[in-house]
């Protein structure tokens, strides 16, 4: 692969790779910039481009890379922060926030595991960062279906969610 291949491929995930990084940490909590590890991952996908070509889609593998990246500068991070399907929970140091967001993990995790096998995999592919037509031609769906699948799995986390606090103000 020669210099302008990968700056055309570059150029082109890079805008969802910054959404991807910024979705999984917050920024002004953790220190860490979005665009830091975007820079990292396309440091790293510099350094395989003699292998690129065993890739279908090197847009999966920065988006692989990115989240990766995402997840070793978590783990160094002073506080913790998980991603959990479309949600992120922060966690400093205080052992209430740490008793709090781990229940809240816990919890999203066991709702995400209740929902209809093609809605969990549409909801995860796309936290994960691929795109609507991505998760179609994965899934063999339209992208209007995955659309409306990924839209009715969120909307069933959160009256879930609507639910579980209504649930805790009673006791």
């Amino acid at each position: 692969m020669n210099e302008n291949e990968f700056e055309h491929i570059a150029k082109s995930v890079r805008p969802g790779l910054v959404s991807l990084c910024r979705r999984f940490i917050v920024t002004t909590a953790l220190g860490i910039d979005a665009e830091d590890i975007v820079q990292e991952t396309m440091i790293r996908m510099w350094q395989m481009r003699e292998r690129m070509g065993n890739y279908d889609s090197p847009a999966a593998l920065a988006t692989m890379i990115a989240k990766n990246l995402c997840i070793d500068c978590l783990r160094h991070s002073k506080g913790r922060m998980e991603a959990v399907g479309d949600f992120d929970i922060v966690l400093n140091d205080s052992p209430d926030s740490q008793i709090i967001g781990e229940d809240t993990a816990r919890w999203i995790d066991e709702n995400i595991r209740k929902l209809p096998p093609t809605q969990r995999r549409m909801l995860v592919m796309r936290s994960e960062g691929m795109s609507l037509d991505e998760i179609a031609a994965a899934c063999g769906a339209n992208k209007s279906s995955v659309k409306t699948m990924i839209s009715a799995a969120r909307r069933t986390l959160t009256e879930r969610m609507g639910g579980r606090d209504s649930a805790k103000n009673k006791k």
